[in-house]
């Protein structure tokens, strides 16, 4: 696995998704089965929206050098174990009331990716 690969996936989720939120917001919810009042919608337009700059700023992460590219995943790892803490108390909670686990399923995937990439990788290399 490369970072460039792991990049662009990540990448393609996040905007798709983030692309979802911003246009069609009520969609997105409903998959979880989420309220959707004017407060609700309005921020899962402006999370679409960092979701989507996300997107962008991985997709041309994937061509800097290595050294960048290592920090980057850093905070990649950062963030989407962050996701997965907030999701799980979203899913405990009852406020993710249907397909909490396709999230905490993509969460985990990543994390793995980006644990693996920065921890094992190197050490594989020697």
């Amino acid at each position: 696995m490369s970072y460039k690969l792991l990049f662009v996936v990540n990448a393609i989720v996040v905007f798709a998704l983030g692309l979802l939120l911003v246009v069609a917001p009520n969609v997105g919810l409903e998959q979880f089965r989420m309220d959707a009042r004017a407060t609700e919608v309005f921020l899962t337009r402006v999370v679409g929206a960092a979701l989507a700059s996300l997107g962008l700023v991985l997709f041309f992460a994937k061509d800097t050098d290595e050294s960048a590219q290592r920090f980057l995943s850093m905070a990649a790892l950062a963030g989407v174990v962050l996701g997965l803490i907030v999701t799980l108390i979203g899913v405990a909670g009852g406020l993710v009331r249907a397909n909490g686990w396709i999230a905490i399923v993509v969460e985990m995937l990543f994390a793995l990716g980006y644990a693996f990439m920065i921890f094992l990788q190197p050490r594989m290399q020697q």
